[in-house]
C-alpha cells in the first residue's frame, strides 16, 4: 500500500456501517436481511482494496480471496474506487477502469469477467462525484469487454445508489432525476435509473416480496416496469428468499413478468460470465425464466448480437426489448 492510498482510504472510504440496514433507515428484520447485509459489505471491502492499493493485480488477489458467493459486490465497490481515483487524480492517456477491465473479450484481463458489475460500480462513483467530474471517471466501453452499449449499467448503478442511499426521497417520494451529463436521451436515461432504484428496493425492503409489490404500486404507473425489471435482477442476483418467495413475485409482477424474466438473465449472464453461479441463482433462473442459469446467459450472448446503432431507441433499450419479447 502507499501513501496515498492509506490517504485516500482515511478520506475517502465509506465506513461499513453506514450500509447497514439501521443506519439507513430501512425498517426491515426480514430473513434475507443478514445475507443482503453482507452482501453490501462486500463493496466496501472491495472498495477498501481499490482505494488503498496501487497494483491491479494486488487489488485481484485480494478480490478472488473474497466468498464465490458475494464476489461480484466486492469488484462493484473496487471499480468504484477506481473511477473515484480516476476523477480525483487524472493521468493523461491512462484510465484505471479501462486498465482494470482491459477487453475486448472476457479473457483478456481477470477482472473483465466482472464487467457487469464493474459498470455498476462506475454509476456509484458518479453518485458521489461533482457532475463536473463525471468525464473522467467514464471509461471509454469500446475498449471494454462485451457491447459497449451495456455502458447504461452505470446509470442503473447511479439510480441503486441514490435510493439506497436516500430511500425516503427515491423510493418513498418517489422523485425523478434532473437533467444529468449522460450521453443519452434524458427520459431514456431517467428509465434506466428507475432499474437501479428497482434494485435497490429489494435491499431497502429486505427482501419482502409483499412490500416491495406494494411500494412499486405506489409509483406512477409508467414507471411499474422498469421498476420490476430492476427488481428481478437483484432477486435474481442477491437473493436471500425462498424459492416460494420469489414465486409470489412471479405471480405479483403480472403483466410485467417478462420484464423481471429479463433482469434475472441479466443476472444470471453477470454471475456465469463471472463463473461465480450459486444454488440461488440457478433457483431464480428456474423461477423466472423457466430455465438453467447458463441457458439464460446464453439467451442474452444470443440477443446482444448485431444490435443496431443508438438511434431514437438506444441499442441497450433493444437489447432489453429482445430478451423481454423471448418471454413475452
Amino acid at each position: 500500500m502507499t501513501t496515498s492510498g492509506l490517504i485516500r482510504k482515511r478520506f475517502i472510504t465509506p465506513d461499513a456501517s453506514d450500509v447497514l440496514f439501521d443506519q439507513r433507515g430501512f425498517a426491515v428484520d426480514t430473513p434475507a436481511r443478514a445475507q443482503l447485509e453482507l452482501s453490501a459489505l462486500q463493496l466496501v471491502f472491495g472498495f477498501e482494496f481499490g482505494i488503498e492499493h496501487k497494483d491491479h493485480d494486488s487489488i485481484i488477489v485480494r478480490l478472488d480471496a473474497l466468498s464465490r458467493e458475494y464476489r461480484g459486490f466486492a469488484y462493484e465497490g473496487a471499480t468504484m474506487a477506481l473511477a473515484i481515483r480516476d476523477a480525483l487524480t487524472p493521468l493523461p492517456g491512462r484510465s484505471n477502469v479501462e486498465q482494470f477491465l482491459a477487453g475486448p473479450d472476457f479473457t483478456s484481463a481477470p477482472a473483465s469477467k466482472h464487467i457487469f458489475m464493474a459498470y455498476i460500480g462506475v454509476g456509484f462513483a458518479l453518485a458521489r462525484l461533482p457532475r463536473m467530474l463525471w468525464s473522467r471517471a467514464l471509461p471509454d466501453a469500446r475498449k471494454l469487454a462485451d457491447h459497449p452499449s451495456l455502458s447504461w449499467l452505470i446509470m442503473d448503478g447511479y439510480g441503486f445508489h441514490l435510493a439506497y442511499f436516500d430511500h425516503v426521497s427515491w423510493v418513498e417520494n418517489h422523485r425523478v432525476p434532473g437533467r444529468l451529463p449522460w450521453p443519452g436521451p434524458a427520459a431514456y436515461t431517467n428509465r434506466v435509473i428507475d432499474h437501479g432504484i428497482g434494485r435497490a428496493m429489494w435491499f431497502v425492503h429486505g427482501g419482502d416480496v409483499d412490500r416491495l409489490l406494494h411500494s412499486i404500486r405506489r409509483f406512477p404507473p409508467d414507471r411499474h416496469a422498469d421498476l420490476l425489471s430492476g427488481a428481478g435482477l437483484a432477486a435474481s442476483y442477491a437473493g436471500g428468499v425462498t424459492e416460494q418467495e420469489l414465486g409470489k413475485l412471479v405471480e405479483g409482477a403480472g403483466a410485467f413478468l417478462p420484464e423481471v424474466a429479463q433482469g434475472a438473465i441479466f443476472a444470471m449472464r453477470a454471475r456465469v460470465v463471472a463463473d461465480l453461479v450459486t444454488p440461488h441463482s440457478e433457483m431464480a433462473a428456474q423461477v423466472f425464466c423457466g430455465r438453467s442459469a447458463e441457458d439464460c446467459s446464453e439467451i442474452a450472448a444470443k440477443e446482444i448480437e448485431n444490435l443496431p446503432e443508438d438511434g431514437a431507441v438506444p441499442a441497450y433499450e433493444v437489447f432489453r426489448q429482445r430478451v423481454q419479447n423471448y418471454f413475452r
